[in-house]
């Protein structure tokens, strides 16, 4: 794990952009204490800190040179796969100097070109410089995992591992982007694919490579799960076990580390899974720990789930307390790290967990991420699994799992999502907006029809295509938060459900696999449940990395600051919030104010 950075001009590199590289480097110095590089020639810049994870010795040190010369190299990440990687490539006649990942991947692409990256099984962003022929290829992992951002400023171009980076640039537009903010504050999402809240900032989009030379940038996508949206495949009677074998190898995979290794737990299915199978592979030292938030006296904590996991696996566990007041007191920090605004206070507390850890001495840190995408986790995919019953005219199927959604006392969201992708859309935008309590009616007439979200993912016909969509448009801002909440403690997160090999196995199999009997995660429980506990697996509630928002937005505190920025939103952002709607009800809406308007300060230093 680490951070990069680049400038590259035709014409010269000046004084100005090689000052600018090295203080984009040194703005990303959490992202890796370990060690600092520079390239500068007459074209290229390229940085780099590391934060070393595998062969901690000076043979990491980027930015890599290949054997010629003729090649530098910058990455974040990891290959897990590397090893593999590497007996090809010998077999192929090459020869290695290290025993890092960093050189299998550069000969790797010296090999392959970008015909590499879906033979890297991993966590990547990655940039190459090739001095003989004057480009640069940039590239970033299947699902997004990895960061990396870019942007344009008079012919030239910057790219970053984090946003914050590149506000180091002179005469960078701050322009924001209302779209961006829209579906911030109507639908709570955000890096929908590649854009950012500022106009000028992109993203690499998530399994792309772009190169770039004299002609400009130019994206290709070399991984789609939308190839996987066909006619699911045909399921045999080995499903179970192809996924469990799956997740094994997943694990095992990324339990390599030359440093110490801990899991974040919850009470939950993914990652008292996770936390098993780390245990059952006999992968767990001395030195591993789980990490857990906890809210005593509160309804979502869930202390005794952990401590029921516990009672199985001996592991050690550290757990962490966030408050209002400590929210308060860290807000501004938080936001600093989370470079863009986020709508839900969970990954606050996601944030707490990632320093608790680091404080027990932990540089890699696996997680439950991408449990809920693939194996169909949400309340709401019933709603799309029922749709797709609908449609296809399976009626009798229709009511019997209506029924046991019912008869299992499920949460609306099942019946409220079916209702709403059976609204014509002039009954969507009419139910959203009477939602929509933070933006005026203008501004939500000018962009719903724009969204990405309101197009795409919520108008999904059935369980198979929501799941590619959750993929598509949801799961990256879940990544970005656990990347940039990781890094500030300089921390390696890692997510063994989104092994590509999973994911691509999972995606095509058919719905009622995923969804039976009123309850999600079916495959997963039949697969891998004999990992966790009983009590875990009977759970009918969903609540992770939860907080009591609704107590903390309540506190004298919050509700001043919410008030405050209310009013600094409505000045700095017309025709956006409705001016006079005094503070908003919803603890939801109070949080995502507060957010928005501490990233905007911040960004444009008022």
């Amino acid at each position: 794990m680490c951070g990069i950075t680049g400038v590259f001009r035709y014409g010269e590199i000046t004084g100005e952009d090689r000052q600018v590289a090295e203080q984009m480097t040194h703005i990303l110095a959490h992202r890796g204490p370990d060690d600092e590089g520079f390239f500068v020639d007459d074209t290229c810049a390229l940085g780099h800190r590391r934060l070393a994870i595998i062969d901690l010795s000076r043979d990491g040190h980027q930015p890599f040179v290949s054997d010629d010369d003729r090649y530098r190299m910058v990455y974040n990440g990891e290959i897990y796969n590397y090893i593999e990687l590497r007996e090809e490539l010998t077999r192929l006649g090459w020869s290695f100097r290290t025993r890092t990942d960093i050189e299998v991947l550069l000969k790797a692409y010296q090999q392959f070109g970008p015909a590499c990256l879906p033979k890297l099984n991993g966590m990547f962003s990655i940039a190459i410089y090739d001095r003989e022929r004057r480009h640069l290829f940039l590239a970033r992992d299947h699902v997004g995992i990895k960061p990396l951002y870019y942007t344009f400023v008079d012919g030239t171009f910057y790219f970053a591992s984090e946003i914050k980076a590149l506000r180091a640039i002179p005469r960078y537009s701050k322009e924001i982007d209302p779209q961006a903010v829209f579906d911030f504050l109507v639908f709570n999402r955000t890096d929908v694919f590649d854009e950012t809240f500022i106009r000028s900032i992109r993203r690499i989009p998530k399994g792309h490579y772009g190169l770039l030379d004299r002609e400009g940038l130019k994206l290709t996508q070399w991984w789609d799960p939308a190839t996987l949206a066909g006619e699911p495949q045909t399921a045999n009677g080995h499903v179970a076990e192809t996924v469990e074998s799956l997740m094994v190898d997943a694990v095992r995979l990324q339990m390599r580390s030359d440093v110490p290794v801990g899991s974040c737990l919850s009470g939950g299915l993914d990652s008292s899974i996770l936390a098993g199978l780390i245990f059952a592979g006999g992968h767990a030292t001395d030195r591993f720990a789980t990490f857990t938030s906890s809210f005593p006296g509160h309804p979502i904590d869930e202390t005794r789930y952990v401590e029921a996991l516990n009672r199985r696996y001996p592991f050690k566990n550290h757990r962490t307390f966030p408050t209002a007041q400590s929210a308060y007191d860290h807000f501004e920090r938080f936001v600093h790290t989370i470079d863009e605004p986020v709508a839900d206070s969970s990954f606050y507390a996601q944030y707490e967990v990632m320093r608790l850890a680091k404080s027990h001495g932990i540089t890699v840190l696996l997680d439950g991420q991408g449990g809920d995408e693939n194996f169909a986790g949400y309340q709401y995919f019933h709603g799309f699994y029922l749709s797709g019953l609908f449609h296809t005219r399976r009626y009798g199927a229709f009511a019997r799992e209506g029924l046991n959604i019912m008869l299992r006392r499920q949460d609306r969201s099942a019946y409220q999502t079916f209702l709403f992708q059976m609204a014509p859309d002039a009954l969507k935008k009419h139910m959203l907006q009477k939602h929509a309590d933070l933006t005026t009616p203008e501004f939500f007439d000018r962009y719903i029809d724009s969204s990405l979200i309101f197009r795409e993912f919520f108008d999904a016909p059935d369980l198979h295509t929501s799941l590619i969509r959750h993929f598509q448009y949801k799961l990256e801002h879940l990544l970005r938060l656990e990347d940039r909440n990781a890094m500030a403690f300089s921390l390696e997160a890692r997510v063994p459900y989104l092994d590509p090999r999973l994911i691509e196995y999972v995606l095509r199999l058919p719905d009622d696999l995923k969804i039976r009997g009123g309850a999600t995660k079916h495959l997963q429980k039949q697969a891998l449940g004999r990992y966790t506990v009983p009590e875990i697996l009977a759970r009918t509630d969903k609540i992770g990395f939860g907080t009591p928002m609704d107590e903390w937005m309540a506190a004298p505190e919050w509700q001043a600051r919410t008030t405050e920025n209310y009013r600094y939103l409505a000045a700095s952002l017309p025709g956006v919030l409705t001016p006079d709607a005094g503070l908003p009800t919803s603890s939801s809406a109070r949080w995502k104010i507060n957010q928005l308007a501490q990233w905007h300060r911040m960004v444009m230093g008022t």
